[in-house]
């Protein structure tokens, strides 16, 4: 049985669990990534519905990236002190009620508190998903593993952005409801973090010698790249190696401009297509919220494949140029190319012209983000949920205000200036990526 802690006998060739894992990691992410956008496309009914200004609902957005980043440090300690198996199954399930409640809400406030739950819930995520990635999966294949993790994240908005917007118009044929729609839909999504949690503590143990599908030969692949945790009472948080790390703050800089450059295609894009080709499309294509959502889909494909690419490119790097500049050479290029994308979106002519350059910048960044993921582990030590919690933290404050702002810019008729500020965050992304050294680990005595 699995459930029983022994340790499976040698053989010749390696077991592969920790491709089970890894795969454990992306149906998570996609999960995450469903549950939490799953309202982006639904937005324009929900004003409607529930008479909101998008600055009104904006603050909720706030609400939710403000409630992620305080406490991606304390999820992720607690990741790096308890493990994974069990603080991860909690956040799921946590998660999970807080989008079925999102299926019963009447208001601004109500709104606010449930994202405020979900944020808090899911904080700990992609902290603990870094955690057992270090302990699973050996140093030379981080990069591919982080981005496929990242790659799941954008494959739940892309399944967020295109189903949610169908299946509502399901439920409205099926029920025969012209409001209130997106109640069931929220409903059902939540459900499937409960089927998640209970295959999760099925199938993963926090380290490969406990797992009794994983062979000898397996465990000393991972272990000659991946130095063992300490043990929970003995593991703290370095707080004052973080403060005096230069590769934590330029790392919390290049994520909180990364987030600002970001947050705009997974929040308010669909709002923007409605408001700005909404009588085109309804015209020339179709229903306008399904267009939407299935042109703000397409960005996240894309974005999936430059995941994917720029896992493999920052690995192959990484060996040709060493870490340093395997590391900093994609993120580094990307930034810039999406600056530049960001400035020449506005003054596209067409609709079709639009999403092609916003389907280019969901594809860059995500091709950058496979360094990123990868630099956490490069630094962190046995630290990597706190380091990335902290510079996942920054991030979120960043996408925090920036997503109100566009609320309150979008009312008053000003999207252009969007697009600039995101054009210059990811400038400064480019330039804070430019200084970091992923050689240097933040506690200097301990092998990264």
């Amino acid at each position: 049985m699995l459930n029983e802690p022994k340790f499976a006998a040698a053989s010749l060739a390696p077991t592969r669990v920790r491709i089970l894992v890894v795969g454990l990691c992306i149906a998570m992410s996609i999960l995450l990534y469903l549950d939490r956008f799953a309202l982006s496309p639904a937005t324009d009914a929900i004003l409607r519905e529930l008479h909101l200004t998008k600055e009104q609902f904006g603050r909720t957005t706030l609400v939710f990236f403000f409630a992620y980043a305080l406490t991606q440090v304390p999820a992720g300690w607690l990741s790096d002190t308890f493990g994974a198996r069990g603080t991860l199954v909690a956040y799921v399930i946590g998660w999970s009620m807080a989008t079925i409640c999102l299926g019963f809400v009447n208001g601004l406030v109500a709104i606010a508190l449930v994202r405020l739950m979900l944020g808090v819930t899911q904080a700990g995520a992609y902290p603990a998903a870094a955690s057992l990635i270090k302990r699973w999966i050996p140093a030379t294949g981080r990069g591919r593993a982080n981005s496929s993790v990242s790659m799941g994240g954008r494959l739940g908005g892309l399944i967020a952005f295109f189903f949610t917007p169908m299946l509502m118009l399901l439920v409205g044929n099926w029920l025969g409801w012209q409001t209130g729609r997106w109640r069931v839909v929220f409903v059902c999504y939540g459900l499937l973090g409960f089927v998640w949690a209970a295959f999760f503590w099925w199938l993963y143990r926090d380290s490969p010698r406990q797992h009794p599908w994983c062979n000898e030969a397996e465990a000393n692949l991972i272990d000659a790249t991946t130095p063992q945790a300490k043990p929970a009472s003995r593991l703290g948080l370095p707080v004052l190696a973080m403060l005096r790390s230069r590769e934590v703050w330029l790392l919390c800089g290049f994520n909180c401009a990364v987030n600002v450059g970001w947050v705009f295609l997974v929040t308010w894009l669909p709002q923007y297509l409605i408001e700005t080709y909404g009588e085109y499309v309804t015209v020339h294509i179709g229903d306008k919220l399904v267009v939407a959502g299935v042109m703000t889909a397409a960005t996240g494909l894309a974005g999936m494949c430059g995941g994917i690419l720029g896992g493999t490119a920052t690995d192959l790097l990484v060996q040709a140029y060493g870490l340093r500049w395997g590391r900093r050479l994609p993120a580094m290029c990307a930034g810039c190319i999406v600056c530049v994308l960001y400035l020449i979106a506005p003054r596209m002519p067409n609709v079709w012209l639009f999403i092609g350059t916003m389907i280019a910048i969901s594809f860059t960044i995500d091709f950058g983000l496979g360094a990123s993921w990868a630099s956490y582990q490069d630094i962190g030590g046995r630290n990597v949920a706190s380091v990335l919690g902290v510079g996942n933290m920054f991030g979120n404050l960043g996408a925090a205000g920036f997503s109100w702002l566009i609320g309150y810019l979008a009312d008053h008729d000003r999207w252009q200036t969007v697009f600039y500020i995101s054009a210059v965050a990811m400038a400064l992304n480019a330039t804070c990526w430019f200084f970091f050294d992923a050689t240097r680990p933040v506690v200097r005595t301990e092998a990264a």
